[in-house]
């Protein structure tokens, strides 16, 4: 974990993958962020880390539970070249996605949450669970996903809280959903359900 932390802060001198730039600083906000809810997380399952940038919460996650088979997508090319010397990292927009069925979704600083719903869902099987990560203002983002859980075959299955800036929502997927979903051209994030 330590060696990990290590060689994100010296890439991050070269690309810009975090806005934090001490080991010190990159531990604190990446490494034991990506960890609180670590009793949360199955041992084992197939799981997609959207947007994954620096590598949190997927690298870290990864190392605490290797029994996760986990691929990181994210669409900026130089942040895949990084993920991809500790693992499997693919360079896309999650429109453009095609693999399907993962047991677990997370992601972390992506989208408010009716957007990540949409990114999510149409790739977790039934029984699937997405960890989306949030901050202080979680409760209004569950409050405006009421028609996207819905459209899209989800539930609200917990709410963990550490601290206020610090919460991870648990969605389950309940149901199939609509083939049409993700929706392209960025209907997620400019037209949310």
């Amino acid at each position: 974990m330590r060696e990990f932390n290590k060689k994100l802060v010296e890439r991050n001198k070269v690309i810009n993958l975090t806005a934090h730039k001490t080991e010190e600083d990159s531990w604190v906000n990446n490494i034991q962020d990506s960890l609180l809810f670590l009793d949360a997380f199955p041992k084992t399952g197939r799981m997609l880390d959207i947007g994954s940038g620096c590598g949190c919460p997927a690298i870290p996650l990864k190392i605490a539970l290797p029994g996760l088979d986990v691929t990181m997508i994210d669409s900026v090319k130089k942040k895949v070249d990084f993920l991809s010397e500790f693992g499997r990292a693919i360079h896309t927009r999650i429109e453009d996605f095609h693999e399907r069925d993962f047991d677990i979704i997370t992601a972390r600083a992506v989208a408010p949450l009716p957007t990540l719903l949409e990114y999510a869902l149409p790739f977790l099987k039934v029984g699937g669970l997405l960890f989306a990560f949030k901050g202080s203002q979680w409760q209004t983002e569950i409050d405006e996903s009421a028609n996207a859980l819905k459209i899209l075959g989800g539930e609200v299955k917990d709410v963990k809280v550490h601290s206020e800036s610090r919460v991870l929502i648990i969605i389950k997927k309940t149901k199939p959903t609509p083939k049409t979903y993700p929706r392209g051209k960025n209907l997620p994030r400019t037209k949310p359900l």
